[in-house]
């Protein structure tokens, strides 16, 4: 019973529930930027990409073994909670119920989602060591969920700005991953970007795409595609953490720096989707009580 109870556990840890909640979240809010509306259609295509995205992590975590026992020895295959041929019985299991969901919807979400699923395994088996192909990888699955929920949607325009952000920031924060992962990565004879070029390099480009971030950032509202409170909300809590973020690593570019700025910026993952999903019900009530009038 304990050991059937550790599995589970182990099950569960791999996936990294957070990240799976806000893949589901960001197509949620990809939705609502399109007025897609609420209802069967939109909690199949969330589930869908927690599906792929949970197999994604669990295929990435199969490939890592080697790297993760000296960078992070905690994680359920290396700590031995979970064995290497269970894990990929349950990426393939997440994989094809993902695949299998995405039928239910139109014959375009079912093609996207499976080009994103060979793309995780292309990454996690090869372009993960690569200099910075992986990356960029990454960061274009990332802000695809955004494009993903705006499909549903009339008005895809909008669920751009949020998917091209995301994209700029998970790129800036997987230079980082790859700072942090120097060490096993370079034991491994990886050649990434942080083996290749130095981790103090490497955090120092990854202010790039960070600074783009905010430099980008209020440009939705000048179009006018967001309101004043996306705006308000962009700068104190988005571009305040990557301007923190940026100093850091700038000022001790290391592999432990690296690692504790990606955690935080986990927190900008949060931040941004609230901030416009925050902005878009605001306008949509806004837009109600001006009708009531």
């Amino acid at each position: 019973m304990v050991e059937l109870v550790r599995t589970l556990r182990a099950l569960v840890m791999i996936i990294r529930p957070a990240n799976v909640v806000l893949t589901a979240l960001s197509v949620a809010v990809g939705a609502s930027c399109s007025s897609a509306p609420a209802g069967i259609t939109l909690a199949a295509a969330c589930a869908c990409a927690a599906l792929i995205a949970a197999g994604g992590y669990v295929v990435n975590d199969c490939f890592d073994v080697e790297t993760d026992r000296i960078n992070r020895p905690y994680r359920p295959i290396p700590s031995g909670a979970l064995s290497h041929r269970t894990a990929v019985s349950w990426a393939v299991i997440l994989f094809a119920a993902g695949v299998s969901l995405s039928w239910l919807l139109p014959i375009r979400f079912a093609l996207m989602v499976m080009v994103i699923a060979l793309a995780l395994v292309w990454y996690a088996g090869k372009l993960k060591r690569t200099i910075l192909w992986g990356h960029i990888l990454v960061a274009i699955i990332s802000g695809s969920a955004f494009v993903f929920g705006g499909m549903l949607g009339t008005r895809l325009a909008p669920a751009f700005a949020p998917a091209f952000l995301a994209a700029a920031f998970h790129l800036g924060r997987e230079m980082l991953k790859a700072a942090a992962d120097y060490p096993g990565d370079m034991e491994q004879g990886y050649d990434t970007l942080a083996v290749r070029r130095g981790v103090e390099r490497t955090c120092r480009l990854a202010s790039i795409p960070l600074a783009g971030v905010i430099a980008l950032s209020p440009i939705p509202f000048i179009i006018g595609w967001f309101g004043f409170c996306y705006l308000v909300s962009v700068i104190i809590l988005i571009d305040g953490l990557l301007a923190y973020v940026i100093v850091r690593i700038w000022q001790s570019p290391s592999s432990e720096t690296a690692a504790r700025m990606a955690t935080l910026l986990k927190w900008g993952m949060v931040a941004g989707i609230a901030t416009v999903w925050g902005d878009v019900w605001t306008r949509s009530l806004t837009g109600v009580m001006l009708t009531l009038r």
